[in-house]
């Protein structure tokens, strides 16, 4: 029985609390389209590890994030870190209710709610590459479905933790903010293939399209690859960010002449700096530099 269920986990506080105003419209979707689910509200922060392993337990396969990036975020490292069953045996869906919603916009997965419940009824699926990244000033590792990078996409994650409540511009707002604060730092970033020392504005290691609600800081990205696409920016001064803000939103950014990007499958990024925020998925996960590894096809996602 629970191998055919959805199991559904869902974030009451994703997106100003529009989870838990969409959830009686999620709920009936489901009832409707005789789709068998079994849910669970997150109670406290990262409660998404503790209710994967218990649905694992009780026999479930079938995962929906009900929530924002943070809450897919959480779920996806509940899923790889587990033990308990092949991942080729999972399957994840996304019903989208959060600030930044950027996982989903690869793939179009939709905000209506009756047009993301179809997507999960068909179950089409793809298996997407999961990234690793490796703290170099602490023993975390954390896996991550999007984009993770540091600097000043960072720099926004932080300050938009107290401005969440504004919703889906929080992350504008916060990007502007940042603007004028935001000093470049000198980052070292290697891979087999290529060396970059330079002051960096940031540096962003992409599965998918789109970050910090709405960036599009990657060039060429390939969610099946087996490659990261990496793009940094360089000596870009307050005036020049300034002048290319629009151009991290559309994407013209990596086109840039002080933009470098190239494709790899790990990369190490070291900087002196020790209050460099480090990000995967919108999520803060420490400070500093780090090393990135990809797992090629690592998850299967339910996607249009």
């Amino acid at each position: 029985m629970c191998k055919d269920t959805w199991f559904l986990i869902v974030n009451p506080a994703s997106g100003s609390f529009s989870g838990k105003r969409k959830w009686k419209q999620i709920a009936t979707t489901f009832e409707a389209e005789n789709i068998p689910f079994e849910f669970e509200f997150t109670t406290k922060p990262q409660h998404e590890y503790e209710l994967v392993i218990e649905a694992l337990e009780k026999g479930f396969r079938k995962f929906v994030s009900v929530g924002g990036d943070g809450t897919l975020h959480h779920i996806v490292n509940g899923l790889m870190q587990q033990k308990i069953v092949s991942k080729d045996e999972l399957k994840l869906a996304v019903i989208p209710s959060g600030t930044g919603n950027d996982w989903v916009k690869t793939y179009k997965i939709p905000k209506k709610i009756k047009k993301a419940v179809a997507i999960i009824k068909a179950e089409h699926t793809v298996l997407q590459d999961i990234g690793i990244i490796s703290l170099l000033n602490s023993d975390t590792k954390v896996f991550f479905n999007n984009v993770a990078g540091l600097g000043f996409d960072g720099y926004v994650v932080k300050r938009n933790e107290r401005l969440k409540f504004l919703g889906g511009v929080s992350f504008l707002v916060s990007t502007v903010l940042s603007l004028a604060s935001y000093k470049t730092t000198e980052f070292s970033i290697e891979s087999v293939a290529k060396k970059i020392t330079t002051k960096s504005l940031l540096t962003i290691v992409g599965i998918c399209q789109f970050s910090g609600g709405g960036m599009q800081l990657t060039k060429e990205v390939d969610s099946t690859d087996g490659l990261f696409d990496v793009s940094v920016a360089k000596h870009f001064s307050l005036f020049k960010l300034i002048r290319n803000v629009v151009g991290l939103f559309n994407g013209s950014i990596t086109k840039h002449p002080l933009v470098e990007t190239f494709k790899t499958d790990t990369v190490t990024i070291e900087t002196l700096e020790t209050d460099v925020f480090v990000q995967a998925d919108g999520e803060l996960i420490g400070t500093g530099g780090f090393t990135a590894a990809i797992l090629p096809g690592a998850l299967r996602f339910v996607v249009p």
